[in-house]
């Protein structure tokens, strides 16, 4: 069933994934101590992920580091709690096997259906995934690069600890993929994991053809027919993204496919790609209206840097340095936030998400 807006777990509710798919159950199957999964949001990392993990019968965790605190080790081991007890829970064959051993870890309680990790020592959560590595669990940490800060420290460098010297798989995904670039220290030799090798497969959005066809065949599952000018103009704006089109089909089986329904879907997919964006800005409260100009000028069409800079220094009424812009932009490209497109010798600037472009726009 294509039309399901929650994450995947069969190969079937996959489209047109095979190769990355095929892929990534290859280096799970292999054993590599560290996957990287990249791509923006929307575009089925976490489903792709949890097929992989599924299809390769591999006993696993996967810790949500989305809104992680990156100060509170607390947050991240309760995390890992949870993401471990909602595998005994769904995995009872193995559950009894893994809480045997869990039981002699320092540090952690087992209590009936679930396990209690204590937050007090760093070592705790080391002691647990070497006994999780006897087990062979695959580590997965979806969104890693939200966790920064201590958390991302000590996070990276318990992943370069078993690299070095154990058997673990850890598989990385990532939807800020400059973030997730400075959370592995591709560039910083003093990262942790600075220097380490690591297996990458990137998400793409879909083609124009890929998500005219996605959506006919979504469609189709359910017998419900749509006219093809209708399924082109939900292209149109909503592109490849994958978690867009899933909204769109959602939202027609319940009202029909209609041009109301594609304003509803960019209605709604506003408010939350600028609920996510401000959670963005929050973190640059000095600059929060800088990056807004910079964000709308780009929406807006004014895309080369000089075009962004003169209509940041109009909003302004003053000069502003090339390296104050360049860090704006570099924030906004590492974030995933916009691209750049290079056209010969010209380098413009474009929004990665069209809802963001649609709802930027629309904002005051």
């Amino acid at each position: 069933m294509y039309f399901d807006e929650r994450p995947k777990s069969k190969r079937e509710d996959l489209y047109d994934r095979e190769e990355e798919l095929e892929e990534l159950l290859t280096l799970i199957e292999e054993r590599k101590p560290l996957i990287v999964l990249k791509g923006i949001r929307r575009l089925g990392k976490t489903s792709l992920l949890r097929v992989a993990l599924n299809e390769a019968k591999v006993p696993h965790v996967i810790v949500d580091l989305r809104g992680v605190n990156p100060n509170s080790r607390r947050d991240l081991y309760l995390r890992f709690q949870s993401a471990l007890n909602d595998y005994l829970l769904r995995n009872k064959p193995i559950a009894k096997k893994v809480k045997d051993a869990l039981k002699m870890v320092s540090g952690i309680s087992v209590s009936g259906f679930s396990v209690s990790i204590s937050w007090k020592n760093l070592e705790t959560l080391y002691s647990l995934i070497s006994a999780l590595e006897r087990e062979n669990f695959v580590i997965a940490l979806d969104e890693v690069q939200e966790a920064r800060g201590l958390v991302g420290k000590e996070l990276a460098s318990l992943i370069a600890h078993f690299y070095d010297y154990g058997e673990v798989t850890f598989v990385l995904t990532g939807s800020e993929v400059g973030l997730l670039y400075d959370f592995l220290g591709i560039d910083n030799p003093r990262a942790p994991l600075y220097g380490r090798a690591f297996h990458e497969i990137e998400l793409k959005r879909f083609t124009r053809e890929q998500s005219i066809e996605f959506l006919r065949e979504g469609f189709r599952q359910v017998r419900f027919y749509v006219n093809d000018e209708i399924l082109k103009l939900a292209v149109e704006r909503l592109d490849g993204i994958v978690g867009w089109l899933v909204k769109f089909g959602v939202l027609s089986l319940r009202s029909g496919a209609s041009r109301e329904v594609l304003e509803r879907v960019l209605k709604e997919a506003s408010a939350l790609v600028l609920s996510e964006l401000d959670k963005f800005l929050d973190k640059r409260f000095i600059a929060r209206k800088r990056y807004l100009i910079v964000l709308k000028a780009i929406a807006s069409g004014k895309a080369t840097w000089s075009e962004i800079k003169e209509e940041l220094e109009r909003v302004e009424k003053r000069e502003i340095s090339d390296g104050r812009l360049a860090g704006i932009l570099n924030s906004l490209l590492k974030a995933s936030l916009i691209e750049k497109v290079v056209e010969g010798r010209n380098v413009r600037y474009r929004i990665v998400d069209p809802v963001l472009e649609f709802a930027l726009r629309r904002r005051r």
